[in-house]
């Protein structure tokens, strides 16, 4: 731009005079700011019979906000990848209720609680008491197991007394048929018996109430009322490792008392509570009539087994 020197008005570098007063602009010398307001001004552009303005665009912005997109996506992708592996990798696998029930009572086993539940039924051995439900069933296993491994170191020594008694006879060699395996094979058979019986104390049960109690929950009152045969299976096993020969005969009423408390404790839970809806003569009878044929069915297919291999194994005596 041109600025006149005699009106100060503002001319295009093509005007030669002043349009307003007329002054000779030929040697007049253009604006020094010409260029620096002439980029900084927007470019005008036609379209059509518009004029629009095309504003020299920010770079720096753009590629500002080009990095945020990618970083944002990057970031999006980071964490869909790492849901999708927590989902495949850090989910456990559901357990059957079977599997959870066994991790809950392992993790909330406390054994001063199980001794609490067992001297409290050994004072009232009918009385209802809050326990773990897999009590009753624990105490069984442990028993048997007491009962088959006292059978074992029983046989084992009755018949190493026998051979240095006799002399020559060799018993030892020809007991060898019972084996540890036996043993485990015996307390097997008597948890199986057990859970016949009690099934069937269930089933009567019922037939006289007209009502199911929780099979655990009924095993437990069970074992709770028998719990007086533990201490007569602990005595039995204790005198079979220590006295050999000696106490076999002691240790065989344990046994046999052992065995009696636990089939009262079955007719009391069966007989035990009021307000029948059928004849408890009837449903007691049912009780017995089960017991038998189950505990028949027991012998035949696993306890004659079992009691060959105990008799096989003491040729001698």
């Amino acid at each position: 731009m041109k600025t006149c020197p005699n009106c100060g008005s503002k001319m295009e570098p093509s005007v030669n005079f002043c349009t307003n007063c007329g002054a000779d602009l030929r040697n007049v010398a253009l604006d020094s700011e010409e260029h620096s307001v002439q980029a900084s001004e927007p470019k005008m552009t036609r379209v059509g019979n518009r004029k629009e303005t095309s504003e020299p665009k920010d770079s720096s912005n753009n590629n500002r906000e080009g990095r945020a997109t990618v970083n944002s996506r990057s970031v999006q992708s980071t964490q869909e990848n790492t849901s999708s592996q927590q989902s495949n990798y850090q989910q456990p696998r559901p357990q059957s209720q079977v599997g959870r029930q066994f991790t809950q009572a392992v993790q909330n086993f406390d054994a001063h609680n199980m001794w609490q539940w067992f001297v409290n039924s050994w004072k009232h051995p009918f009385s209802d008491q809050q326990s773990e439900r897999w009590y009753g069933w624990i105490t069984l296993i442990v028993e048997d197991l007491l009962i088959g491994l006292g059978l074992f170191i029983g046989e084992q020594r009755a018949a190493g007394a026998a051979d240095s008694m006799l002399g020559g006879t060799n018993i030892m060699n020809s007991s060898a048929g019972f084996t540890f395996g036996t043993a485990i094979e015996v307390a097997f058979f008597l948890a199986l018996t057990e859970a016949a019986w009690i099934l069937a104390a269930y089933l009567a049960y019922k037939v006289i109430y007209g009502k199911s109690r929780d099979f655990l929950d009924l095993t437990n009152h069970v074992v709770q009322t028998s719990n007086l045969s533990a201490i007569f299976i602990v005595v039995y096993f204790v005198f079979m490792l220590l006295m050999g020969p000696a106490g076999v005969a002691f240790s065989a009423v344990m046994l046999w008392l052992s065995i009696l408390f636990f089939s009262m404790a079955l007719t009391v839970v069966v007989l035990g509570h009021q307000n029948p809806v059928h004849d408890k003569f009837y449903g007691y009878f049912l009780f017995i009539a089960l017991q038998f044929i189950t505990g028949l069915i027991l012998f035949l297919i696993i306890g004659g087994t079992v009691m060959g291999q105990i008799g096989s194994s003491i040729p001698g005596l």
